[in-house]
């Protein structure tokens, strides 16, 4: 007999079946489209401000701006994609409408890159006595439209992958519920196998092959993320929350009774979960409020369980830990903007003929990471298990409590770098009168890309 996973459905809406629907082989074709699309970004986040500099004319302020605001627009758009995700469009369609909007930003940004006539002309913007172009009218539109595509593109991605893979799972299984455990390793491995091959061949394809070919190489990215994952699509297991919404203007009943729940002892035969009904959240209790015909079966689209709107609400519970969390996006922000002006004042040559762009500089952690994430989903987790009893080695919560504490370590420590890289360049009279971060000996590394970039346009 088929085993049923409870408020799970495939694409067409029936109840998904173990063996069928989900598991680990589905969480695969999760893994490799987040792969895929850090692959296509994360270069372009860390050198999207040469090219507005470089091929846009943009000075560096209004270039580092512009940089911002595409970030911060990405990160604003995952909160709106995912709350759309949960309660009206799915998640698996989220990423299918983010993965197409990412597309067709970095064609348009393939296009303008390729074509002379959508871009200003070829100009050493570093070089006094040129009165460089900057971008504006047409130009500028596709521009910013293809930006902020692929911004929103991004959102959604970003947002909802994660999510859609963890619904392949069932908490209820112990061996699944520890394979879901090692997917959020794999996803964060996944992420930074991407991210080093962007931060290497893509970087190195912008700087030597030209833009065009870069943001070519995105755009195969994501066509690969699209396709990989539209493959899984019959074997997905899918759960969206959109009782509560739909349900929003009804009354909450004076007697609790009448919430939505089965009966305990169809519930005990099925070997289903309980959660009593708490006094907090009460609007979310308007997704298991019972209307209409209440002798059909009901419409797990249209109406909760108790217990999973009580879960709904341990959900709520956790935002305290996320907002304890944004203190890491800060590191991640100077990791991306600050590190590499760092990087154009330093002397990053391996050897005569090699040296490692300003932009590749994020590997270096991501690196790490890529080789830290096997020890210990495979060494440390097994031995601490043994030590605390732990499924998963330590609780979630002191993972994330020893992330903050390095985090706030390797920014001290940053810091402590930053003054005595500062002090070194005045006392060799390599700093600007006019306080410009990643000037000085980065000005003639910028030139030299300048020249270079502007002989393979002419």
């Amino acid at each position: 007999k088929p085993e049923l996973v409870e408020g799970k459905v495939d694409w067409k809406g029936r109840t998904a079946v173990k063996g069928k629907h989900g598991g680990a082989r589905t969480a695969l074709l999760v893994l490799a489209p987040f792969g895929f699309e850090n692959m296509a970004t994360l270069a372009l986040a860390v050198n999207l401000t040469t090219y507005f500099n470089l091929v846009m004319h943009l000075e560096l302020a209004d270039a580092a701006n512009e940089l911002t605001n595409f970030l911060g627009a990405s990160y604003i758009l995952s909160i709106l994609v995912a709350i759309l995700a949960d309660t009206y469009i799915g998640r698996y369609k989220a990423v299918l409408i983010g993965g197409c909007l990412e597309l067709v930003a970095l064609v348009l940004l393939v296009i303008q890159a390729h074509y002379p006539k959508l871009k200003p002309p070829p100009c050493n913007v570093f070089d006094p006595t040129s009165h460089c172009e900057k971008i504006g009218g047409i130009s500028a539109v596709l521009l910013y439209v293809a930006l902020y595509l692929l911004a929103a593109g991004s959102a959604g991605m970003k947002a909802v992958l994660p999510s859609h893979g963890a619904d392949q799972f069932d908490e209820k299984d112990p061996k699944e519920k520890k394979q879901m455990s090692s997917f959020f390793n794999c996803l964060l491995l996944a992420a930074c196998i991407g991210g080093a091959i962007s931060l290497t061949l893509n970087v190195w394809i912008q700087d030597h092959k030209g833009w065009d070919w870069g943001f070519g190489i995105s755009s195969i990215a994501i066509l690969f993320a699209i396709i990989v994952f539209a493959i899984g699509l019959p074997m997905y297991r899918i759960q969206v929350y959109v009782a509560a919404i739909r349900n929003r203007n009804l009354d909450l009943p004076e007697d609790l009774t009448k919430l939505y729940e089965i009966d305990h002892d169809h519930e005990a035969a099925m070997e289903t979960e309980f959660l009593p009904h708490r006094d907090i959240f009460r609007f979310l209790d308007k997704a298991a409020i019972q209307h209409g015909n209440l002798e059909e079966a009901p419409n797990p689209w249209k109406l909760c369980r108790v217990t999973q709107v009580e879960n709904a609400k341990i959900i709520l519970g956790v935002l305290p830990i996320f907002c304890c969390t944004i203190i890491m996006t800060l590191c991640v922000a100077q990791l991306q903007t600050f590190s590499v002006q760092q990087g154009l004042t330093m002397d990053t040559s391996i050897s005569k003929s090699f040296h490692i762009p300003p932009a590749s500089l994020p590997i270096i952690p991501i690196l790490f990471i890529i080789i830290i994430i096997p020890v210990y989903d495979r060494i440390f987790v097994p031995l601490a298990h043994k030590i605390t009893g732990i499924p998963n080695g330590i609780t979630h919560l002191q993972r994330i409590g020893v992330g903050l504490i390095l985090s706030c370590i390797s920014m001290t420590v940053a810091g402590f770098m930053e003054v005595k890289r500062k002090g070194v360049a005045r006392d060799h009279n390599m700093l600007d009168a006019i306080p410009l971060r990643g000037t000085g000996t980065g000005l003639p590394i910028l030139n030299e890309k300048a020249k270079r970039h502007e002989e393979k346009n002419t």
